[in-house]
């Protein structure tokens, strides 16, 4: 009979430390986001040198914004020369929120993302002079949603075709040359705000 109570009290005091322990147990560990953009540009006539930049997580400001309606995605190289945003619909996102969603266009207009690209030529404290596109072909990939932790991962990639060089800042004169920028990017364990 003693051993049995011994053994009881063993046992309960095992389950006791065990449930202290998940109790101190710590959140899980948030991971570093990694976030990277590219955009390219490809000049419909010879006459100039096609080109590429790229941002990484240490030169790109990123954030992802949870609303009762929306959910945006801003990228923004502070130093360099390319933002691109996402607005999707609240009710375009699918319950788990990953999914392939398009890029609203003029020719597909009930398409759910609204897109925003902007090439800064310069800005300043008090000096933005830049070009501004809405009109992009292409998707927001959401692949992951860790729930727990608000965290979310992707890809996206936005075209824009024949449009005047955002780098000219005399494109509205006519005399632009003609190009094609593509902006693409990954984003890994990026934290809802």
């Amino acid at each position: 009979m003693f051993k049995g109570l011994a053994l009881s009290a063993l046992f309960a005091s095992s389950l006791f430390i065990s449930a202290c322990q998940k109790e101190n147990d710590p959140q899980p560990s948030v991971p570093e986001a990694e976030v990277e953009m590219l955009r390219s540009t490809t000049y419909l006539s010879t006459n100039r040198f096609n080109n590429e930049q790229s941002y990484s997580q240490k030169t790109l400001q990123s954030t992802v914004t949870l609303a009762t309606d929306k959910l945006q995605l801003d990228f923004d190289a502070i130093e360099g020369k390319d933002a691109i945003s996402f607005t999707v619909p609240r009710s375009s996102l699918t319950t788990a929120f990953v999914g392939v969603y398009e890029l609203r266009t003029l020719a597909s207009p009930a398409a759910p993302v609204a897109s925003v690209y902007t090439f800064f030529r310069s800005r300043a404290a008090n000096f933005i002079n830049s070009a501004t596109y809405r009109n992009m072909r292409g998707q927001l990939t959401i692949t992951g949603y860790d729930a727990q932790r608000q965290l979310l991962t992707g890809s996206y990639q936005a075209q824009l075709e024949n449009v005047s060089d955002p780098a000219d800042s005399n494109s509205s004169s006519g005399d632009a040359l003609r190009c094609n920028v593509e902006i693409t990017g990954s984003f890994t364990n990026l934290k809802i705000q």
